[in-house]
């Protein structure tokens, strides 16, 4: 019975996945440099450094101040309704320390963990009420690439698996 649940998750997550990608197909680019900082603690100034947060055009996806947003690999769609698409960064942080601070700081804004699959690439599901968050952590040679996809998640008649 959790192996059909599950199975009826990652299949939904896919569904809106290639949903998302064929609405990405129509989206006009309104990116914000807008950022906001999540909070100061009276560490030292490097260690203050790393623990910031700070949130784009996802209110509620913190990032790590030390990541830098790619604003030609990225792109948000919005309506009155959701806020969806993908934002784009990369810097010098570890693969496994970004797994980390995102599996302990998305439940601060109301994300559940869904899984992950560890590899080259590695892949982190979330779930909110009305929204997935899918978060790619790709290392390089030099440097770590972030992308942070939001796809709504559609009520429908679809009974898959």
């Amino acid at each position: 019975m959790q192996k059909v649940k599950r199975n009826k998750v990652l299949m939904e997550v896919v569904l809106h996945v290639l949903v998302f990608i064929f609405i990405s197909g129509c989206a006009t680019q309104s990116l914000s440099e807008k950022t906001t900082p999540l909070g100061e603690s009276q560490q030292s100034k490097e260690t203050e450094e790393a623990s910031i947060s700070l949130y784009y055009d996802f209110k509620d996806v913190p990032v790590p101040k030390k990541l830098k947003l790619q604003k030609e690999k990225s792109f948000v769609f919005q309506t009155t309704e959701f806020t969806t698409g993908i934002l784009t960064f990369s810097g010098k942080i570890e693969s496994d320390s970004l797994i980390s601070y995102f599996i302990n700081k998305m439940p601060d804004d109301g994300w559940r963990f869904l899984s992950s699959f560890k590899s080259p690439k590695n892949i982190l599901f979330f779930q909110k009420e009305s929204r997935f968050c899918i978060i790619t952590i790709i290392s390089r040679a030099f440097s770590t690439n972030l992308e942070i996809l939001i796809t709504p998640r559609f009520r429908s008649g679809f009974k898959g698996m």
